[in-house]
């Protein structure tokens, strides 16, 4: 049997393997040693140091604690404490640790380590003055001036410093260790940050030369080649192949995967992206953007084959609940609107039989949703109906589809073709609609400026949202804006809750109506009519405040900007500005969305809301009523106009935020009412919303981004749909 060996050897045997990195040799070595001599303070101290490096901080500060309570004058215990201390978020006792390690050895070291702890902390600028004090020392040390730049970073971004000022602290540290490969990695992120892509891109390549083996060194370089594609072809030609390396170097992360997809496309490699775009998705079933990327590339490639299994895929991962329920039909609908626009019907209805084989496969629940792609895509196929050619029977073949699909998708018994429209509006008679008009029950309109601003609601929903839209109104607007809200079956406490609503106003004048549903509708039917209500009774609230421009609203919603504004972008000859998408495969129903719109008065815009309230009291009559009607309805009102008067002028809402130069002018909130908490976080939000726009000295700009963040953060809490 041999000896076993010395104490001192083993010792030393395990600190050549923890130089060279080899934790798993060096483990084994240090606890036989601790076995013989439990004790021992530096077999203590370099396993807790190689534990903190494994990933568990906390047996390493357990182990190095020991170690100190056996020998506590070694600076470098106390020192490694502090790094397992800050690992663990305790930073108020890793400080302590460092303050023992700097009064056992003053040095720049140990003040490095400091600012470390104080940055991990988010105190920026006290760990900027331990940087500071550590550079006074030794002025030529570069990790103290990198802890300088990082400080100066961060304090920029916090809006207390200038990013100018970190670009020139991190141009000093890569002088002071032009050797050390993330000193150039920094100093190339911050180039970028400012805008200097290209000046980055050598900095980066020398980075990538220091430590080729590094993922996120290459990265930063192919990114950087990536964003200056538009300028250098060579650039984007480049960006693939060392991305490409990034993911061999890091195969299971899905963002590098993603990246190397986009660079791929930038390169025109279209087989190439497609591949990643998969990658990514299977890496990360979550990501919408990678699924869609990669069925349009398929379909314009016309790899078919490639094309169904990702389809199959994609109503798998839904049917999983990995993507909202509804995203393969969606991105269906962009696939097939795609190759419309590329002048590819043909290929369109490829794509779109492939996606209903993958549903047929994978989730029938789809079925009808792709079918009534294929029904809209019949009736958009191009030739001459009046001639009686093939795209006559196309579109008899597209209704018939839709009529099939009524029982699954009732909302298409509301859909409407050539004069079916007028023929509905004719069968209201005059006294149905004056009997109607009659249950429009409002004060006095209120004196005011501006286009009115109008909402409509039920009284649950004029409790839950109606104070924040008022609030953020009343921040954005200019004196005496004219506000406009119709309740739908007030409970009788309405008047002081009404009175509630008004107090906080400064600058809004505020008018209220009310009317009573018929008692006899089913839930569903009473909510369809809820989201009818604005278009229903906008003709009676014209009338009554003497036909201003319109800016139809959602009352679960945020209008962070003037009203005013949103009609004086408008051109003289537009007469609506909305949600327009005339050329989707979803036109039916989604042509228009009713969550923001803006009318002028003008005699066809007056008729379009006329005959859209009539064709709304019909279904309400009939006691046929669906979701979507109202957006159905009004869509109709236009085409119907359209074919009688001549095109409307359209502003869509896309142009509107360029011209404005605004993003965010309307914020809807989620569709999760009825989830628990919902009405709490609500009145929370309400009174944060209270203090962000009474807040003073702060600008547009300033509280828009303000109320976005708000929105945001009770987005995020909110559960995805369904």
């Amino acid at each position: 049997m041999s000896a076993p060996v010395p104490s001192d050897t083993l010792l030393a045997n395990a600190m050549a393997l923890h130089r060279t990195g080899n934790l798993a040799g060096a483990e084994p070595l240090y606890r036989t040693l601790l076995e013989r001599h439990p004790d021992h303070p530096d077999a203590l101290h370099l396993l807790g140091v190689l534990r903190s490096q494994a990933g568990d901080p906390a047996e390493g500060a357990s182990l190095i604690a020991g170690a100190i309570a056996r020998r506590g004058n070694v600076a470098a215990y106390h020192a490694n404490l502090a790094l397992a201390l800050k690992a663990l978020g305790r930073f108020d006792e890793a400080e302590a640790a460092l303050r023992s390690a700097i009064a056992l050895a003053p040095g720049v070291g140990p003040l490095v380590a400091l600012g470390g702890v104080r940055r991990a902390g988010g105190r920026h600028a006290e760990a900027l003055a331990v940087y500071c004090a550590a550079q006074t020392i030794d002025p030529g040390d570069g990790a103290a001036q990198e802890g300088i730049a990082h400080a100066v970073s961060e304090l920029a971004r916090m809006d207390s410093g200038k990013p100018a000022s970190a670009l020139t602290a991190y141009r000093r540290a890569f002088r002071l260790r032009p050797a050390a490969p993330f000193a150039a990695y920094n100093l190339a992120l911050t180039l970028q940050k400012a805008g200097e892509t290209g000046a980055a891109i050598p900095v980066f390549q020398a980075a990538a030369a220091l430590d080729p083996a590094e993922p996120a060194v290459l990265s930063g370089l192919g990114l950087a080649l990536l964003s200056v594609r538009c300028g250098d072809r060579a650039a984007a030609i480049r960006a693939p192949a060392i991305l490409a390396r990034v993911v061999r170097l890091r195969p299971r992360d899905a963002q590098d995967r993603f990246h190397l997809a986009e660079a791929a496309q930038a390169a025109g490699d279209a087989d190439r992206a497609a591949t990643a775009y998969k990658d990514t998705a299977a890496l990360r079933p979550t990501d919408y953007t990678a699924w869609e990327n990669a069925a349009l590339l398929d379909a314009r490639g016309h790899r078919l084959a490639a094309l169904a299994a990702h389809a199959g895929g994609l109503m798998a991962a839904a049917r999983a609940k990995h993507l909202f329920w509804k995203a393969p039909v969606y991105i269906a609908m962009h696939v097939a609107n795609d190759r419309i626009a590329a002048g590819r019907p043909d290929a369109a209805k490829q794509a779109l039989d492939h996606f209903r084989q993958a549903a047929a496969d994978e989730n029938r629940d789809l079925l009808p949703w792709i079918d009534f792609l294929r029904g809209s895509l019949l009736l958009r196929m191009p030739g001459d109906e009046a001639a009686g050619d093939e795209a006559a029977e196309n579109k008899a073949a597209g209704r018939a589809v839709l009529k099939t699909l009524v029982p699954a998708l009732p909302f298409l018994r509301h859909v409407t073709f050539g004069d079916d429209f007028d023929a509905l509006c004719r069968s209201v008679s005059p006294e149905e609609r004056a009997d109607h008009r009659a249950g429009f029950q409002s004060e006095p309109a209120t004196e005011g400026a501006g286009p009115l601003l109008f909402a409509a609601c039920d009284d649950r929903y004029l409790r839950l949202f109606a104070a924040p839209l008022l609030l953020t109104v009343d921040a954005f607007c200019g004196e005496g804006q004219r506000v406009h809200l119709h309740i739908a079956d007030p409970d009788p406490d309405i008047a002081e809750v009404v009175a509630g609503l008004r107090a906080p106003l400064r600058r809004c004048r505020l008018t209220v109506s009310t009317e009573r549903t018929p008692p006899d509708l089913d839930p569903a039917s009473r909510c369809t009519l809820y989201t009818c209500l604005r278009l229903m009774r906008a003709p009676d609230v014209m009338d009554l405040h003497g036909h201003p421009p319109l800016v139809m609203i959602d009352i679960d919603a945020l209008l962070p900007i003037d009203p005013r504004r949103l009609v004086d972008a408008m051109a003289p000859e537009e007469e609506a500005m909305l949600i327009h998408r005339p050329d989707s495969l979803d036109y039916l129903y989604n042509t228009i969305s009713n969550g923001l719109i803006v009318l002028r008065p003008s005699d066809a815009m007056l008729e379009v809301l006329e005959r859209t309230a009539t064709v709304l009291l019909h279904w309400q009559r009939q006691r046929s009523m669906a979701y979507f009607l109202d957006q159905m309805a009004l869509i109709q009102g236009f085409a119907d106009v359209e074919r009688r008067r001549g095109a409307v002028g359209i502003l869509p809402i896309e142009e509107l935020g360029r011209r404005l130069g605004v993003s965010n002018v309307f914020l809807p909130f989620f569709d999760e009412k009825h989830r628990a908490g919902f009405t709490e976080q609500m009145s929370a939000l309400t009174a944060s919303i209270h203090e962000e726009t009474r807040t003073a000295g702060r600008s547009e700009e300033e509280r828009r981004a303000a109320l976005t963040d708000l929105v945001r953060r009770l987005q995020a809490a909110t559960p995805t749909p369904r």
